[in-house]
């Protein structure tokens, strides 16, 4: 199982609730439909002002490959595009991690 972990901030002159409502109701639903995706969670920090960042999502894909081919869709280009519109992209870190799971 890969999975890509991105921090993400709000854009200056967005609310965190301006933030989380848009990320909820516009860009999950769409990036839900990527190919190939098999599990998607988003977290909000409870504590937001005292928070580095304003939400993790982590996106679960089979492989490698499969991620990379989910982005490189025509809605993989629509929800890279529509992340930006909210969030400070370039303050976002990303990383792909292959994840173990201990306890489920």
């Amino acid at each position: 199982m890969t999975k890509l972990a991105i921090t993400l901030r709000r854009r200056e002159g967005t609310s965190f609730e301006e933030f989380r409502e848009y990320y909820r109701e516009e860009h999950a639903p769409l990036a839900a439909d990527l190919p190939g995706l098999e599990r998607y969670a988003v977290s909000f920090p409870s504590d937001p002002e005292s928070a580095s960042y304003d939400a993790l999502a982590e996106l679960y894909f089979p492989d490698g490959e499969t991620m990379a081919a989910a982005f490189d869709s025509d809605l993989g280009r629509e929800v890279t595009t529509d992340a930006e519109t909210f969030a400070d992209m370039d303050a976002a870190e990303r990383v792909v991690l292959e994840e173990d799971v201990v306890v489920d």
